[in-house]
């Protein structure tokens, strides 16, 4: 690889890194039109495990707009972000994602944690979001004057190595599989 091509190469990443970090920003602050700017227009979108799942900017948009209202102030914090540039206009990325929600509506707070795996798009010489979703790894239900919930849904990836066929997992999947299970 040239001196140039690794230049571009980690100009590309930081590009993907601002573009990622505005995403969260415009979610969190309700700028609907700036989140718009963040999709490549026909981005496909699996939100919550692929339960909430939407085909081009308009209708992701749509949903956001329904699901992230003023009566529930929310943050989502991305860490890490595990960047591969596949080619000269695709990457791909994984992101850790803690996330804290407030639904004053239904006084009732959620704290949880999942791994976005998003796609992105060069066009242009912009780079968009092509595809977005998150696997959730836990939340927590907090509702006011009744009981805490702490859930692991059955759909979580750690739920999945807990039931998946061992010969599918590596060496170590295995020893967690093995000792969750044994556990029981």
């Amino acid at each position: 690889m040239t001196l140039e091509e690794r230049i571009t190469r980690l100009e590309d990443i930081e590009a993907i890194r601002y573009l990622q970090a505005k995403y969260q920003r415009c979610l969190d602050i309700r700028d609907f039109d700036g989140l718009a700017e963040c999709f490549a227009d026909d981005v496909v979108s699996a939100y919550g495990n692929g339960k909430m799942a939407y085909h081009g900017k308009e209708a992701v948009i749509e949903f956001l707009c329904g699901v992230m209202t003023l009566d529930m102030p929310s943050t989502h914090l991305i860490h890490g972000g595990e960047i591969d540039i596949l080619d000269s206009t695709h990457a791909t990325a994984k992101w850790y994602l803690e996330d804290y929600l407030v639904h004053q509506k239904y006084q009732m707070k959620l704290h949880g944690a999942a791994v976005y795996q998003i796609e992105y798009l060069k066009d242009n010489d912009i780079w968009l979001i092509s595809s977005i979703g998150y696997e959730r790894c836990y939340e927590y239900l907090e509702f006011r004057g009744l009981l805490n919930i702490f859930t692991l849904r059955k759909k979580t990836f750690l739920n999945r190595v807990k039931n998946a066929d061992p010969a599918s997992l590596g060496r170590f999947g295995q020893l967690f599989q093995h000792k969750t299970l044994k556990k029981k």
